[in-house]
């Protein structure tokens, strides 16, 4: 089977993404992989990180990092999978290609109401919001959660998700353009981050004792707010730096007032096959019982990968996007 693929040479802008068509001979899956043949691949803010060089990767370098599709062929020593198996994958680069070999250990079995453009869409977002909210910090009823960039892939899932399990949520946008999209998804507090009464509403909302917890998907343009709003001995979860990274000043003072600072990844609690398959069951379920409410993404054909970049760059991305081989 030929390989088509996108990869990059150098780092930089949208351009560098070079579409490979039909030029690699993918071959047989080895000792514990499986040729995947993908269906749907998931855009990822942390691709355009890897392909602008924020996050140095080895060059050349095959983008992507999730994908979904239909098991061809099985190599020794895979057990539980066959072919015509559906599967989906998250965090495992090479998935900017219409087929693929990858390790078996990686993959998840898709249920049957599961499709293709659903899972590339929601697994690796989902994992992430399970992550935030089942592990590192627990929400439970009557905490106040804030979620930063809750127009996003990952905090539109955690807003929504938190709200589920019976905590007062505070999300915040860039500009009011997004505030009704985000009520529309259900959340009540939905707040613009240069709104200059911002902190004022937010002591309103929680009753002036301050808040639980903080995702922090913005950084740099969002920090003073998040360390402002916590009450002390509450959580700051530093997911992403949307606008940058903050400066190190901007942390001083969190460990006198007990604040729990953590930068954590998927990675740290979704790496056994147990918690993989607790996670996704976790994601799957919540999105049945319309926790997330309709999950759709904006469709891209693999050949098109540099305008989908181009969107996100220039904020024409609203939601999600998949990209199809």
């Amino acid at each position: 089977m030929q390989q088509a693929r996108v990869r990059i040479y150098e780092n930089g802008a949208p351009s560098v993404m070079k579409y490979e068509a039909s030029t690699v001979a993918l071959g047989t899956p080895g000792t514990g992989q499986v040729q995947l043949v993908h269906e749907a691949i998931g855009v990822n803010f942390v691709d355009t990180l890897f392909r602008s060089g924020a996050f140095g990767v080895p060059l050349p370098f095959d983008m992507g990092v999730e994908g979904a599709g239909i098991v061809a062929s099985v190599g020794n020593g895979v057990e539980g999978w066959k072919a015509g198996d559906r599967a989906a994958y998250f965090f495992t680069p090479g998935a900017y290609s219409n087929a693929r070999l990858i390790d078996a250990s990686v993959l998840v079995k898709l249920p049957e109401d599961i499709g293709s453009d659903l899972a590339a869409t929601l697994l690796t977002k989902g994992l992430t919001a399970w992550m935030l909210i089942k592990h590192v910090h627990k929400v439970k009823p009557g905490d106040i959660v804030l979620v930063h960039g809750a127009a996003g892939g990952v905090g539109s899932l955690v807003a929504q998700w938190a709200k589920s399990l019976g905590a007062t949520v505070i999300a915040t946008v860039g500009s009011p353009s997004k505030v009704q999209g985000v009520r529309d998804r259900g959340i009540n507090h939905v707040l613009t981050t240069n709104d200059p009464e911002f902190l004022a509403k937010v002591s309103a909302i929680a009753e002036s004792r301050g808040v639980d917890v903080v995702y922090e998907f913005v950084g740099k343009a969002t920090f003073a707010l998040s360390t402002a709003v916590l009450r002390s001995g509450g959580t700051l979860a530093h997911v992403g730096n949307a606008s940058g990274a903050p400066a190190a000043a901007d942390k001083a003072g969190l460990p006198e007032r007990g604040i729990r600072y953590v930068q954590p990844t998927t990675s740290q609690y979704v790496g056994e096959r147990s918690s993989l398959d607790e996670a996704s069951n976790d994601v799957f379920a919540a999105y049945r019982a319309g926790i997330f409410g309709r999950v759709e993404a904006t469709r891209y054909a693999l050949s098109d990968v540099v305008r989908a970049h181009e969107d996100i760059a220039s904020r024409r991305l609203v939601g999600p996007a998949i990209l199809i081989p």
